[in-house]
């Protein structure tokens, strides 16, 4: 029952992030092409649609670095990775997605404390929003990498103990834990 209610979670989360993606990406195409069309049809433009189209990139980009982790599809030196074999390469796994969350981890930190100094600043972005709630994607997607890759350590650990799955096989995994009974 745990693992099925954890698993219906992490599918919750994944389309989530899929459905906001794809609402930002198609609301950026629709203001970058309109804002285009109207500039150059009628000569005229609204003020709030550059901020807005910056800040949907900003959402945008890193939206999609947290699926691309998610989807360990993510750029990465693994130059070792592919010449060690067997255990080796479970701990050089384990030993680069530790290093990833503590990178990460140490972003959502800064990332954080960025937001609170934005928070106290007081400023004010598009639509009169504080400009904080605009950067909040910053700890939100730095955060995750961290739970992520502290995750795939955890799978790491428990296929070098012998009690599961290797960590490139992550949706194998997922699907073997969300099918037992």
């Amino acid at each position: 029952m745990t693992r099925q209610l954890i698993a219906r979670t992490r599918d919750a989360v994944h389309r989530l992030e899929d459905t906001i993606l794809c609402l930002f990406m198609t609301s950026l195409m629709l203001l970058a092409v309109g804002q285009i069309a109207m500039r150059n049809l009628f000569g005229i433009s609204f003020l709030w649609s550059e901020p807005l189209i910056r800040h949907l990139v900003l959402w945008c980009s890193f939206l999609g670095a947290l699926i691309a982790c998610r989807m360990d599809k993510h750029i990465r030196i693994d130059a070792l990775q592919q010449l060690l074999q067997g255990r080796w390469k479970l701990v050089a796994q384990l030993v680069a997605s530790l290093a990833s969350a503590s990178v990460c981890g140490l972003l959502t930190w800064v990332a954080g404390h960025f937001l609170a100094d934005e928070r106290a600043y007081g400023g004010q972005g598009v639509f009169d929003l504080p400009t904080w709630i605009l950067l909040l994607i910053f700890p939100l997607t730095f955060g995750f990498m961290t739970m992520r890759y502290l995750g795939r350590s955890a799978r790491s650990v428990a296929c070098l103990a012998g009690k599961g799955l290797p960590p490139r096989h992550i949706d194998q995994a997922d699907t073997v834990i969300s099918q037992t009974p």
